[in-house]
């Protein structure tokens, strides 16, 4: 495939989504018009559908952790077939909003072993580049309170983030072979920006 895969992934509220959007803009205006695809999981597959409306009525993380596993893993296959793949296939370049990262450390704070989750992401594409953006639970939950969002879904609470947040942290050392950059999001935008184009400007010269 000729195109190139970059996920954004970490806690909400720390930003991923924003800078997937303004890298889109930044990339079109320099360069790669109509050769960006932005697009985030859970998609608008079935399964990806049923897992809002798990996020939205469950109110205990520790609860439906084979469930949440078995729909993230279903709503990526179909999203990897219909939309990534062939995106990649096409020369793109695909920015994913959360990918197998979340999955993997999300549920296995939900109590399920973390090789049982790699294993059923085994042959699945892998990115190019994963940027983790990093923020402490504490201001994440804050920053999440001062949005429009009405309430917070099921793993929105500050003792399961924390957790959530060493895991994602500790994600270059559990999968050393991909390429697995931590981004201090606590930054200004500006400055969480710049980085983010440092680390895909490197991607795409190679």
């Amino acid at each position: 495939m000729s195109g190139k895969f970059v996920v954004f992934d970490g806690l909400d509220a720390a930003g991923k989504s924003l800078m997937a959007k303004k890298l889109k803009v930044h990339l079109e205006k320099n360069g790669f018009l109509g050769k960006v695809f932005l697009t985030f999981e859970p998609s608008q597959s079935v399964f990806g559908k049923e897992l809002r409306e798990l996020l939205s009525k469950e109110s205990d993380p520790a609860k439906n952790a084979d469930k949440f596993l078995e729909l993230y893993v279903n709503d990526r296959r179909v999203h990897l077939e219909k939309e990534i793949l062939p995106a990649l296939r096409a020369g793109k370049i695909v920015l994913c909003d959360r990918f197998k990262y979340s999955t993997i450390v999300y549920q296995s704070v939900q109590g399920i072993p973390v090789e049982k989750i790699v294993l059923l992401h085994a042959g699945m594409a892998v990115p190019d580049l994963v940027l983790i953006f990093d923020l402490d639970e504490k201001i994440a939950l804050k920053r999440i309170s001062l949005s429009a969002r009405k309430k917070l879904d099921v793993f929105e609470k500050e003792e399961f983030l924390k957790k959530v947040r060493e895991k994602f942290l500790g994600l270059p050392n559990r999968l050393p072979k991909e390429n697995i950059k931590i981004i201090d999001a606590s930054k200004s935008k500006s400055r969480v920006f710049l980085q983010v184009k440092k680390e895909v400007g490197t991607l795409l010269l190679k």
